[in-house]
């Protein structure tokens, strides 16, 4: 048999199992979905459910991603508020730790003047 045989034969298999497959498309939930039609033929596109799970899967997946990624730059920013919040709110309180401490040294310096003094 020559190819355009074949071919030909093929074709005219597919023209009479047409009505076959869309009855059986329309009658096999289980092993997979209708999503669309194939160009003007209208003939019914049929994935099986291991693919569709798949799909689903990486559509999952990535749905997770982006979700986590929104939770960490909303955590970042909840974050970056709090901190400048609390910088703001312990200003004074370093301002008057600084003198304390300046305060401090100048003090422990004027005691080790004062006991070279007394020897």
């Amino acid at each position: 048999m020559t190819k355009r045989k074949k071919l030909a034969l093929l074709k005219q298999g597919a023209k009479l199992l047409e009505p076959l497959l869309r009855e059986e498309a329309a009658l096999i939930p289980a092993a997979g979905r209708v999503i669309g039609k194939k160009g003007s033929e209208s003939v019914p596109l049929v994935l099986p459910l291991q693919q569709i799970k798949k799909y689903g899967l990486l559509a999952g997946g990535g749905l997770l991603g982006v979700s986590v990624l929104g939770s960490a730059v909303r955590t970042a920013s909840y974050r970056a508020a709090v901190s400048r919040e609390l910088k703001k709110q312990l200003r004074p309180i370093h301002e008057k730790l600084d003198r304390l401490e300046k305060e401090n040294a100048e003090l422990k310096a004027e005691l080790e003047q004062e006991r070279k003094k007394n020897r």
